[in-house]
């Protein structure tokens, strides 16, 4: 199926509502989104699916975060920062 969609000034768009019916989409679903030039791809994937990416990413950061002997308080102080700024 092809469909033309819109973005949103805040950088959303809705999957019609055919393709979410004939894909059993629901809310609170869970996606991956894989970007290339141009191309965008969404990959469904179960929450637990999710769960698991989620703390094989977090085990990357806390590695590398050892690694250069970044600390939880070195963390907050950045998104301090970070906040501060906008």
């Amino acid at each position: 199926m092809i469909d033309v969609i819109t973005l949103s000034s805040k950088g959303q768009f809705v999957i019609p509502k055919d393709i979410r019916e004939e894909m059993e989409l629901e809310k609170e679903d869970k996606f991956v989104i894989v970007h290339d030039r141009d191309s965008i791809l969404l990959k469904r994937i179960g929450r637990e699916e999710a769960k698991k990416a989620m703390l094989k990413m977090l085990d990357k950061f806390s590695d590398e975060f050892k690694k250069h002997n970044i600390t939880k308080k070195d963390v907050k102080e950045e998104i301090r920062k970070f906040r501060a700024k906008r």
